[in-house]
């Protein structure tokens, strides 16, 4: 009965330090969290002067059309940006620590 009692502790203390290093490795596993809020993908605009906003985390480079962009304490980002007439690709660009890289495309047109 006493080994079958030091197994599943074993097993026990094998499984609770498993689990807490997936938690420590989330960072690493999912890469830069990016949502852009705004422009939305297609939007047609009539001013050339658009605002693209939204929030970033864990990103140690993020660029707005290959310029890099800061964010605030939250990850709040809100830039002006000026847009030609017609069709316009909008690249949002963010990397992590460890190399993982997101990328977001929006299209949109100025009449």
């Amino acid at each position: 009965m006493r080994v079958l009692h030091k197994k599943l502790l074993i097993l026990i203390a094998g499984v609770l330090l498993l689990i807490y290093g997936v938690w420590q490795a989330r960072d690493f596993l999912r890469g830069p969290m990016v949502r852009l809020d705004n422009p939305s993908n297609g939007q047609i605009f009539e001013n050339d002067f658009i605002e693209v906003n939204g929030n970033a985390r864990d990103v140690s480079k993020f660029t707005l059309n290959g310029r890099t962009v800061f964010t605030d304490e939250k990850g709040d980002f809100k830039e002006k940006i000026l847009i030609a007439k017609g069709v316009n690709d909008i690249e949002i660009y963010a990397e992590d620590k460890f190399g993982h890289e997101k990328k977001i495309l929006r299209t949109v047109l100025l009449k």
